[in-house]
Formats: C-alpha cells, sequence, structure tokens
C-alpha cells in the first residue's frame, strides 16, 4: 500500500479558521431554554460572543450542525440561532438576531468581562 501524502494543516491565518472566530468570546455562565424542532433542552449558556455562543446541554441531545435553535432566556428574549458544531455535551451556534434581540445580546456582551488577550 502506498504511503499517504502528509496533507497540510491549516495555520492560523487560514480561511476556514479565520470563519470560525470573528470576534472575541466571553465567559459567561446563563441558563438558557433550546428550542428545536425536536423539543426543548435545558442548556447553558459559556461562552458568547457578537454572532456565537457557546452552550453546554447535559440531556442527551441529537442535535446535528445546520439545525435550526431558538435560545430562550428572559433578558435575550428569544434569539435565533443555528448550530454549528456539536460535541456532546457541548455545542456552538451562529446567533442571527436583529432588532432588539441584538441590542439586548450586545449588551450583555458589553456587561461581561474581557477574555485574556482581549483589549477593550
Amino acid at each position: 500500500m502506498p504511503a499517504q501524502p502528509l496533507r497540510e494543516v491549516p495555520s492560523a491565518s487560514h480561511p476556514t479558521l479565520d470563519q470560525r472566530r470573528r470576534s472575541e468570546r466571553r465567559a459567561c455562565s446563563l441558563a438558557v431554554t433550546v428550542r428545536t424542532g425536536s423539543g426543548d433542552y435545558l442548556a447553558q449558556l459559556l461562552d458568547l460572543s457578537a454572532d456565537g455562543v457557546g452552550l453546554r446541554i447535559d440531556t442527551l441531545a441529537f442535535l446535528k450542525p445546520g439545525v435550526r435553535l431558538i435560545l430562550i432566556h428572559p433578558e435575550l428574549g428569544e434569539v435565533p440561532s443555528v448550530l454549528r458544531w456539536s460535541m456532546h455535551p457541548r455545542y456552538g451556534a451562529e446567533l442571527q438576531a436583529t432588532g432588539r434581540a441584538l441590542t439586548r445580546i450586545r449588551a450583555l456582551y458589553d456587561s461581561l468581562p474581557p477574555g485574556p488577550g482581549e483589549i477593550i
């Protein structure tokens, strides 16, 4: 069997990796409800950026990237999102908020302490 050629490992400036993290994430701990077409799940918001969130869902949820969901919290309202990655119990979603929901997300983000290395 011939040896497989070595694949190039993307550098930190690789376009694929650049798209993963467009803005700084700030750590938080906020209980939210995640609503999907298959039901509601209690979750913990672990981090937040201007365009995404990291979640922990302890209930076994068969959620796959591309699933549309709504994050629900009294302070944020209902925030439409799309799941971008999943490694149960951790998940990452891209926020698709507009208007008031976007304003509330920005206010929560601004209230959180900056992440390491983040310049404010």
